[in-house]
């Protein structure tokens, strides 16, 4: 992790929080500020009068109570995160005011030849920087401010008052103490930015693992539903496969034993039509599971080729007219411009197909099923599917799309079962053109299906008017 240190005016990730371990320090060691000043006004009465020193006594505790006021404020600012550079800034100039007014006790009381006052004021001067060096420490930009007028302060007093070359030599061992209490400062930020590193890199960790944990609960709940659903499939497959297996052992086993008799030809070819229908639809399963199984392992290899998108709707609906016939559907077909699509042919039609005989299943007796072609304002096209039957609840909207998911209709309101094939090889179809399902129903009232193919797809479009299948 990077992270930049932080720097007056130009705050850093971490300059809050520097700022903030700071402002708790100042807090707890400026409260007996007071007192200090109160006892040192005592000390210095043997060399000043009351006035002078009540004067000054009273502007550091003043400047002292607008930093305590300030340092109080920035730490209950519940937006102070956002007003980081503000509270700097207030911060470093109430403490640059209230050091300035304390350490002025130095030029304000000293007495030259004195060497007791001179000694107390030295000692006061180096308490207060090396006080200040240790408050401040951690942020960068109030330990400067704060040392400052005292090292000012502590050195410009020697080389004022004191004798060449003895001021220039105490002068230069002054600055080296500066210097020891800067080094001293900079270890304890180096030591404040380590453990703020160590705590942001905790809270990550920790944020990463509940992240973690959720994705593992989350892919749990997943296989968990993928596995009751493969079950369920299971379950449900068990009757498909094994009673067009049936029909066709028990059907061609009358045949083979010719158990009519030789004559009874008709009879035997009618069994042998069933033989064939059975033989059909486990055809169908089959190449059902095995479709699915190759989108979803992304081996659906797409043989593109241009054609009517009208003529694949008007053969999807031949395909599934008869069913339609048995139960009295209505079908219709708006087509108003025709569209010459660069897909798959033989998987579009799969995929009319699938929804139409998923429409026709669904749709109780004397309903409608309609089927749709649009141009979208962006030049995609749309093919939607609409059916008056049962509709499916919002719960089972995602379950549908699932593999081997079925919705409640499917195994509670009619007595067709779904294999919970059919719509998850039309959204992996639909998805290998880079294009679009979406559903819209609700229960009793009937379900929408729309495809969006984009636009990339659309060779040409011409007006055909509007047809209709019955």
């Amino acid at each position: 992790m990077r992270l930049s240190v932080p720097v007056f005016g130009r705050p850093g990730p971490l300059t809050l929080a520097h700022l903030e371990i700071a402002a708790r320090y100042l807090w707890t060691n400026l409260l007996p500020l007071p007192l200090v000043i109160a006892g040192l006004g005592v000390m210095l009465l043997q060399w000043w009068d009351l006035d002078r020193i009540a004067l000054w006594a009273a502007a550091s505790v003043i400047t002292w109570s607008l930093t305590l006021t300030t340092l109080h404020r920035f730490l209950n600012d519940p937006k102070r995160s956002e007003r980081i550079v503000h509270w700097t800034i207030a911060v470093c100039v109430t403490l640059l005011v209230s050091s300035t007014a304390f350490a002025g006790v130095a030029p304000a009381f000293w007495v030259a030849g004195d060497r007791l006052n001179n000694v107390l004021l030295y000692v006061v001067l180096g308490a207060g920087i090396a006080s200040s060096g240790a408050q401040s420490a951690p942020s960068v930009p109030v330990v400067a401010t704060n040392i400052t007028p005292y090292a000012v302060f502590f050195i410009g007093i020697t080389l004022v008052n004191e004798t060449y070359p003895t001021g220039l030599l105490m002068a230069f061992l002054q600055l080296c103490y500066v210097g020891l209490v800067a080094m001293y400062a900079r270890a304890v930020w180096q030591l404040a930015r380590d453990m703020l590193v160590l705590r942001e890199d905790k809270e990550e960790l920790i944020t990463k693992l509940r992240n973690a944990v959720a994705d593992a609960n989350a892919a749990r709940e997943r296989a968990e539903r993928a596995s009751a659903a493969k079950s369920e499939f299971l379950a449900n497959m068990s009757h498909e496969l094994r009673t067009p297996l049936n029909a066709v052992l028990g059907f061609s086993e009358v045949i083979k034993d010719q158990m009519f008799g030789r004559e009874a030809v008709d009879r035997y070819a009618d069994y042998a039509s069933n033989v064939h229908a059975s033989g059909s639809h486990l055809l169908g399963l089959i190449n059902d599971i095995l479709d699915l199984s190759k989108i979803e392992a992304g081996k659906w290899n797409l043989r593109e080729t241009q054609f009517s998108l009208k003529d694949a709707c008007h053969e999807a609906l031949r395909f599934i007219e008869p069913q339609a016939v048995q139960k009295s559907l209505n079908l219709s077909l708006d087509v108003p411009r025709d569209v010459i699509l660069q897909a798959d042919e033989r998987a579009i039609r799969q995929v009319l197909i699938n929804l139409l005989s998923n429409a026709v299943k669904f749709t109780p007796r004397n309903g409608s099923i309609a089927v749709a072609l649009r141009t979208l304002s962006d030049g995609a096209t749309q093919i939607s599917v609409s059916d008056t039957g049962i509709g499916i609840a919002r719960e089972d909207l995602t379950r549908v799309l699932e593999s081997f998911g079925q919705g409640q209709h499917d195994v509670a309101t009619t007595d067709e079962r779904g294999t919970g094939l059919g719509l998850p090889i039309v959204k992996g179809l639909v998805q290998a053109h880079g294009g679009i399902l979406r559903i819209e129903s609700a229960v009793g009232k009937g379900t929408t299906v729309l495809i969006e193919f984009p636009s990339a797809r659309v060779v040409r479009q011409s007006p055909v008017g509007l047809a209709a299948a019955s």
